[in-house]
This record gives structure tokens, C-alpha cells and sequence, in this order.
């Protein structure tokens, strides 16, 4: 009797696909399309500002709002920078003085008081926007500061995930089985993809996206904590449109599960390299360090481009395919969740099972045992 399984792309190598880079802010891109580009390629720059921040000077210094104005060592309209003094109380017999120094470079720009907070908007600064890639340039929309780049990746796909399309410098935290901390993310990984192990808690996804963390890269979630990104539900439809500040995807399942060593072992030959994570789509697409991937770029001819917001062409058909004795699978069901192994056999009569169901079970031979799990918990790795 034949027995068929659900085939899932989990890595794919050389793949010739689209990539967008967009200037940060009002600027100029400055190629053409049909432009051969390198990694290091400057195609643009642009002024843009980070936003504000607010601090609530009455707590710091502990007045009354209405008496912070006249402790501010600068005037409202000023440009201050991280580390000078910002506002001072002189400490009296029964209290002691209170510094406050601004914590980034900024401009002083409101103070409410009513209660006592002012705001800091950061200062403007100009950024330059790499093509990242070695590619050849297929499209430019000067209005809206993006280029489309024809290039070639590694592409990992993982479960599913949330968040847009963002890039970053990839970086390993930990093993592929460790319990991700808040005390693990550091103001160093701003604009970093982290790849963590079996689990980032809920405080550690909030304290990323605090530092500018664009992306994460974990073997499984919180289904709370995932429901909670995705507006509260658990099905994935095949368009998703979720956006909470960060990228994130999720490799193996729900709970607490290591990522696969096929996915981990290529994300650490990618340490510290530019990557593109996009969580709705549930892909990373790392980028070639290679300059002679430049020969199957110019020669491999993509779908013709019609709409750039949808640039990048990542396309996950459902299919099925033959359990044969020798192919690699991986559990998706039952205490044995995301472990892959070889498969040795499929029982030809069904087992009655502790759920009073009946399945065929089959005989899968991981890296530390061998194991029967149904058939209808296997799915086959390609």
C-alpha cells in the first residue's frame, strides 16, 4: 500500500529572485536600471529623523510639573546632545541634588507643564542606503526612493511568522536550543536579525523591538504570544498583513522547540552578513557573499514585473509526494514535534492508537533513536 506525506521546502540554494531597497527617508537613489551592483554599492542617500523621545522631568528631579521649566539648564528650542546636562536641582538641607543628562542628541522641543514631561525630538542625520547585494538593477521608483534588484539567495522558509519585509546583520545568540531572556538583547543589536533557540518570551520580543531590533529567527513561539501579533487568530491564510515593529519567524511550531540543524547550520555560515527577513511571507532570503554569482544573475530571466510592491517572488505551493523508505522527514505532530530523521519503514497493517484512533505507523531513525510516529504526523523535508 502506498502512503503519501505533505512535502515542505524548508532551505533552498541559488534561488535568482527580487529584492527591494528603499531609502530610509526623503533622499535620491542614484542608479539605473540595468546597472550592475555590488554589496558594498552606495545607490543612495537620505535625511531622515528617528522620531522623539519624551522624558517626565517632574519624576527625575522631584518637583511639581509647573516647576521644571525654570531647572532646565537649556532653552526649548535648543539642539542637545547624549551626556550633557540637561536639567539640575540644588540639593538643599533635607534633600539631595538631582542631574539630569540627555539620554540621545536631540532637540529640546515641548515641555507640558501640566506634567512635566518634555519631549525630545532626535536630530536629523543623513543615511546611505547600500545595494547589499550583488545583483543588476531591474527597476527604480525615484517618488517612493526604491529600487528593485534582480539577485541570488539562500532562501529559508519557516512554519509562519509576522511582520513586513526588513533587513539587517544577522546574528547568532545563542544555541539552537536555548531559552531566549530579556537580558539577552542588547542596544548593540539595533537594525540586527537575531537568531535565537526553542523559545523568545513575550518581555524579550518587547525589549527587540525597544532597541531597533529588525528581526527574529526562533524555533518556536507562544501561541498566546503569537496570537496576540496576528490580532487573535491561530490559522494562517495565505495573504498575511501584520506588522508590531519587528519581523519574526518561526521555524518549527508552537512551544518551545529547537530549530532544525538543516536551517541553523546555513544561518551560521551567515553570521554577521546582511540578510532579509519577512514574516508574513514566513521566509529569510540571505543574500550571496559570492561576486561569481554574478554569471547565473545575468543569465536567468524572472516572470516579467508588474507590481513593486510585491517584488521579491516567494511562492510555497502545497504538494504531496510518495513516503518512500531512505527520504528525509520531519514530525509534525505528537511529543516528538520538529524532529527530523530518516525514514526505515511504514507498518503495512494500522496501529490502534492511545487517541482510539488507527494509523499506519512508520519507523524514523533520528540522530539519537529510533522512533514510530503515524504517518499522518510526517512530512517530507526537500
Amino acid at each position: 500500500m502506498k502512503h503519501f506525506a505533505p512535502l515542505r521546502a524548508r532551505v533552498e540554494k541559488d534561488v535568482v529572485t527580487r529584492v527591494t531597497r528603499v531609502l530610509r527617508g526623503k533622499g535620491v537613489l542614484n542608479v539605473r536600471v540595468g546597472q550592475q551592483v555590488l554589496p558594498e554599492e552606495i545607490i543612495g542617500e537620505a535625511t531622515f529623523s528617528a522620531g522623539f523621545r519624551t522624558l517626565n522631568l517632574s519624576s527625575l528631579l522631584s518637583v511639581a510639573p509647573q516647576d521644571v521649566e525654570k531647572l532646565l539648564v537649556r532653552n526649548l528650542g535648543q539642539r542637545i546632545y547624549k551626556g550633557e546636562l540637561l536639567a539640575f536641582k540644588k540639593g538643599w538641607l533635607f534633600g539631595s541634588k538631582k542631574v539630569v543628562t540627555a539620554p540621545t542628541d536631540g532637540v529640546l522641543d515641548f515641555l507640558n507643564n501640566k506634567t512635566g514631561e518634555l519631549k525630545i525630538t532626535f536630530l536629523s542625520k543623513k543615511v546611505s542606503l547600500p545595494a547589499g547585494v550583488y545583483g543588476i538593477v531591474e527597476a527604480v521608483d525615484h517618488e517612493r526612493g526604491q529600487a528593485i534588484i534582480r539577485t541570488q539567495v539562500s532562501r529559508i522558509y519557516g512554519m509562519f511568522g509576522s511582520g513586513r519585509s526588513r533587513n539587517g546583520t544577522l546574528h547568532i545568540l545563542s544555541k539552537n536550543d536555548d531559552l531566549i531572556t530579556k537580558s539577552a538583547i542588547l542596544t548593540e543589536y539595533e537594525e540586527h536579525v537575531l537568531v535565537g533557540g526553542s523559545l523568545f518570551f513575550k518581555d524579550t520580543i518587547s525589549a527587540a523591538i525597544s532597541v531597533g531590533v529588525c528581526g527574529i529567527i526562533t524555533g518556536g513561539i507562544d501561541a498566546k504570544d503569537y496570537r496576540g501579533m496576528v490580532g487573535g487568530r491561530l490559522v494562517f491564510p495565505k495573504k498575511l498583513d501584520n506588522d508590531i515593529g519587528i519581523s519574526i519567524v518561526v521555524c518549527e511550531g508552537f512551544g518551545s522547540i529547537p530549530i532544525g540543524e538543516d536551517i541553523f547550520e546555513i544561518l551560521q555560515s551567515f553570521e554577521g552578513k546582511f540578510v532579509f527577513i519577512d514574516g508574513n511571507k514566513a521566509a529569510i532570503s540571505l543574500p550571496s557573499p559570492l561576486s561569481s554569482s554574478l554569471v547565473k544573475i545575468k543569465n536567468t530571466k524572472l516572470p516579467e514585473l508588474k507590481n513593486l510592491d510585491n517584488s521579491a517572488n516567494i511562492d510555497r505551493t502545497e504538494e504531496v509526494s510518495e513516503l518512500k523508505p531512505g527520504l528525509k522527514v520531519r514530525i509534525a505532530g505528537n511529543s516528538y514535534l520538529g524532529v527530523q530523521g530518516k525514514l526505515l519503514a511504514v507498518n503495512e497493517s494500522l496501529t490502534l492508537l492511545p487517541s482510539g484512533t488507527r494509523d499506519y505507523l512508520a519507523t524514523v531513525e533520528t540522530a539519537r533513536k529510533k522512533i514510530q510516529v503515524p504517518v499522518a504526523n510526517i512530512e517530507i523535508i526537500v
